[in-house]
């Protein structure tokens, strides 16, 4: 016995020894293992990722700079050609040479109009021994800088192009020679320059601009910051002596960086998975070498196996007693099917003022047809449920505006006694677009707002567009107001009403965001809508040269309907353009939110071709932005967001629903097919037809394009109108819902989003339920007659087997 004792003893010694061995290994090994992916970690994450980020930042810096250059090398040469045409006009030469001052302070004021972004336009008589000459008006010019350029002009001829610092401020003017008589000087602010460039640069990159004399260097415009000065571009201009250097911006270096979050979970997972892995291997050796007197593993193991058992006994008891209790929970709940008809909750949805039309309450507004769907104590109803919810929200004023339509007084008579009657003040804006009280509601801060109008419907129809909180109402939120209407779900008060007007607020606010580089003629069509009165005044004072069509509003619409995306409607607006020999005409819909396009050679481009123009500039300017727009638009457009460097997101139809998208995403531009268009960057995120239109041109002058030049550039694909096949609105959805249940298109990405979208690898159809009217509409778009032809046929085919009315409509 003892013996055994003795020979035994030594021998778990040596096994105790061995482990401890092994544990040491084991230790070492975790260690050396983990620092190796510290180590690892922190080279990609501060050397790697800020080296890469350097790049990418020299990469995103220097292609802006380049479009940059190119844009002021245009600019210029536009201004330099504008002053070139007046210079060349033989009337001018016929005043300098019988130096008749009268005569050139006309033309001056020609120059002025021609100039507008100018801040002055001078034209100086030379005398016979030139500018030293007591005639040659030298004190008019604005100091010694501006006579110099005018000695250059005159000795090298062409046109001499310079920025100078007076009193404290800095200009840049152009001056030019007029044959031996004397030279035209056109003097701008550099903050006209500076505008130029921030609208630009945008989010992106901050610009600086700087001139070189012999040794002297002047910063003209100063960059918003410079600290990242390392990522610095500099580009040479075509103006001598200038040198535009660009900075990206904070925004745009946090945009580029990588998340290191999730580089970093990594690695503490990984170091987690060491440390247990070497840890179970590390109490396995302690386990066979711990001491004699420690208690015996299996006695351990056993009792842990025991608490498992009992563990997994408890659970299995528990879970059988609630299979048994299942049946009659289930029993509480409606079978799937057992909701009501819609005819009986039609019949059911009344309240105690009478039937209330159900058919109003849409997917985005309320709207129907004004004197039955809209009566008076609707209306009023509609106003005491608008008020209360804001009150259950903890607001008390709300903003009121209307259209031109002739039902529009009358709801608004009505509305306003609803609202005040539940308490809640109004601030009535009284006629007006309804960008327009959207952005009363950033200007007054008070996000509640309801505007009246039918939109594009016929004169016949109106509606209501709702606000809370600086967010439209939409889908469930506007059933809730339909249930309080039911409910008789109102507050009681007294609110005040008090009036005022936005209008020319809208216009300043405008023009100083918007530069147009050149005066354009340009047609506005408001089709006798709520824009009439306000957009010839904003294109004007933009700059533009303003010819007005139908800018009087008449709720009868006398000249087209409201709807300026139907072609038949821009017939009027064609005719103008071609018989004024315009650049451009730009038409709008019953209250503003929407806008068509009509070039100067006669092409009315579709919103999403519009739309490609809009994101190219705006992806160039903001590297990585994401771009908006709806299950409608042409393939087109995705593919160019991506290639020049932004992120597309396609969501569904509806203003309210693509204002929402926007808060949520970010995103800095959003359109939809049917003509709204959304500015997050420099605006505010709602759908702006005038603001929308004013940006479009300042690309297209900043850019020395034309509309038709810009549309050149974009591909071709063969697409169909927006087909509308008329349905009862208790079936629409649910003829949708049958075809994309019934569907079986091979090789094909579906997209549910709203309706069904089938993209196949030469082109793609949609199906939807209108969201704005008893029908669903469809569209298809193919890379040949033949793709074409051969989806609407497939499509066609499927609503045969559902209802062979429909198929005849396709």
């Amino acid at each position: 016995m003892s013996k055994k004792a003795s020979t035994t003893i030594p021998e778990k010694q040596k096994k105790a020894s061995r482990f401890s061995i092994l544990q040491r290994d084991i230790v070492i090994s975790a260690v050396l293992s983990i620092c190796g992916i510290v180590a690892a970690f922190y080279w990609i994450q501060n050397i790697e990722e800020p080296r890469a980020l350097t790049q990418r930042m020299n990469t995103v810096t220097a292609n802006s700079a380049d479009h940059q250059r190119v844009i002021i090398r245009e600019a210029i040469a536009q201004l330099s050609a504008r002053l070139k045409q007046q210079a060349d006009n033989p009337e001018l030469s016929k005043i300098l040479r019988t130096s008749d001052l009268a005569a050139r302070s006309v033309f001056e004021q020609s120059l002025e109009r021609a100039f507008p972004e100018a801040i002055d336009a001078k034209v100086i008589i030379i005398g016979p021994q030139g500018i030293a000459d007591e005639r040659s008006e030298t004190a008019r010019l604005r100091n010694n800088i501006e006579i110099d350029m005018l000695r250059k002009s005159l000795g090298e001829g062409g046109i001499v192009i310079e920025a100078y610092s007076h009193k404290n401020a800095w200009f840049i003017s152009f001056v030019t020679k007029v044959d031996k008589h004397g030279a035209l000087v056109i003097t701008f602010s550099a903050q006209y320059f500076e505008q130029m460039l921030k609208s630009l640069a945008g989010n992106a990159v901050t610009n600086e601009l700087i001139q070189t004399y012999k040794t002297r260097r002047d910063t003209v415009i100063r960059p918003a910051n410079t600290d990242y000065a390392e990522a610095m571009q500099s580009r040479v201009l075509s103006v001598p002596g200038w040198t535009l250097q660009v900075y990206p911006q904070p925004q745009t270096v946090q945009n580029l960086r990588s998340d290191g979050t999730l580089l970093w979970l990594v690695c503490m997972f990984c170091v987690a998975t060491i440390a247990a892995s070497h840890a179970i291997f590390f109490v396995r050796g302690f386990g066979i070498a711990r001491p004699a007197s420690a208690p015996p593993k299996k006695a351990v193991l056993d009792k842990a196996e025991t608490d498992i058992l009992d563990l997994e006994q408890a659970l299995a008891k528990k879970l059988a007693a609630n299979r048994s209790r299942t049946p009659s929970h289930r029993d509480n709940f409606p079978a799937p099917d057992s909701s009501p008809p819609l005819p009986e909750l039609q019949q059911g949805a009344r309240t105690r003022r009478g039937p209330l039309a159900i058919n109003c309450f849409r997917a985005y507004d309320i709207r129907g047809v004004a004197d039955t769907e809209l009566n008076n104590e609707t209306c009023e109803a509609i106003g005491r449920a608008v008020a209360s919810e804001a009150l259950s929200r903890g607001q008390s004023k709300l903003l009121l505006g209307r259209d031109g339509r002739l039902s529009s007084p009358r709801i608004h008579e009505a509305l306003v006694k609803g609202v005040l009657g539940s308490g809640v003040d109004v601030i009535d804006l009284g006629l007006l677009a309804t960008p327009m009280l959207h952005y009363a509601c950033q200007y007054f801060n008070i996000g509640n707002a309801i505007m009246i109008t039918g939109s594009h419907n016929p004169g016949h129809y109106n509606g209501m567009k709702i606000s809370l909180e600086f967010q439209s109402l939409s889908g469930q939120d506007i059933q809730n107001l339909r249930k309080r209407i039911e409910d008789q779900d109102f507050e009681q008060g007294q609110g005040s009403l008090t009036n005022d007007s936005i209008e020319q607020r809208y216009i300043d606010r405008i023009c100083g965001d918007v530069v147009i580089a050149q005066t354009l003629k340009v047609v506005i069509d408001a089709g006798n809508g709520a824009t009439a009165h306000v957009a010839p005044a904003l294109f004007e004072e933009l700059g533009c040269e303003v010819i007005p069509l139908f800018c009087e509003t008449d709720g009868n619409f006398p000249n087209h309907a409201p709807d300026p995306t139907i072609f038949e409607n821009l017939a009027a607006l064609r005719t103008a353009v071609a018989d004024n020999h315009a650049d451009i005409g730009i038409a709008f819909d019953g209250d503003g939110d929407r806008v068509a396009v009509v070039t100067a050679r006669g092409k009315c481009p579709k919103a999403d071709q519009l739309m490609m123009v809009l994101a190219q500039d705006m992806v160039v300017r903001n590297p990585g932005a994401e771009i908006l727009f709806d299950i409608k638009c042409s393939r087109l457009l995705p593919e160019l967001i991506i290639e020049h460097g932004g992120r597309p997101t396609m969501w569904k139809c509806g203003h309210s629903y693509m204002k929402r998208k926007m808060a949520e995403t970010g995103a800095l531009l959003g359109g939809e097919f049917s003509g709204h268009i959304f500015f997050k960057e420099r605006w505010y995120g709602f759908d702006d037809g005038m603001y929308t239109a004013a940006r479009l041109l300042e690309i297209l002058t900043l850019s020395g394009r034309t509309m038709d030049d810009a549309l050149s550039n974009q591909g071709a694909l063969l697409s169909s109108p927006e087909i509308i096949i008329p349905v009862d609105e208790d079936r629409k959805f649910a003829i949708v819902e049958t075809f994309a249940e019934n569907q079986d298109f091979a090789e094909a990405t579906l997209s549910e989003i709203d309706g069904l979208r089938v993209d196949f690898r030469h082109g793609w159809g949609l199906i939807r339920a209108s969201n704005t009217g008893p029908a669903i509409t469809l569209r298809f778009e193919a890379d040949s007659e033949a793709a074409l032809s051969r989806i609407q046929n497939d499509f066609k085919d499927l609503l045969a087997r559902i209802d062979p009315k429909l198929a005849d409509s396709l």
